[in-house]
């Protein structure tokens, strides 16, 4: 991180502080980047309306991966306790709740069947993905 300091300026040579690792001034740096106009001048073009603001970004919305169905689906058929240790999952479902056995990165046309989708609690589902299976198995009741 760059910390201000009170220096010469590179490009207009006045005692300034300097803002960026180039050895600029503030109101040069801001220059720059409008223009060549100054703070004040960007200002009063912005009430004459002559500058116009940025567009808001649009926002992008996901593909529907057809997951969230299946395991609404799951949810409704089978009991609401972990496979693995048997932990009650509660009466709402959330996505950490299922697994998939054989991952989804490894084997993708097994991502939207049902026998590949396993209930998990939330310990056994981070056991399963990315800690020991060993320590997976020793959570079995």
């Amino acid at each position: 991180m760059f910390k201000p300091y009170k220096g010469e300026c590179n490009q207009c040579n006045e005692e300034k502080l300097i803002a960026n690792s180039r050895g600029v001034c503030i109101d040069c740096t801001y220059q720059n980047n409008h223009g060549g106009k100054t703070k004040v001048e960007v200002q009063r073009e912005r009430q004459k309306g002559k500058v116009q603001k940025k567009k808001p970004i649009k926002k992008t919305t996901r593909k529907s991966t057809g997951e969230r169905g299946l395991f609404v689906e799951i949810w409704n058929e089978r009991p609401h306790y972990c496979e693995n240790c048997k932990e009650s999952l509660g009466s709402e479902p959330k996505v950490h709740y299922f697994s998939h056995i054989k991952s989804k990165g490894a084997y993708p046309s097994l991502r939207l069947v049902k026998s590949n989708i396993e209930l998990l609690c939330l310990q056994c589902h981070q056991l399963w993905d990315f800690g020991d299976r060993n320590e997976f198995k020793n959570r079995k009741r």
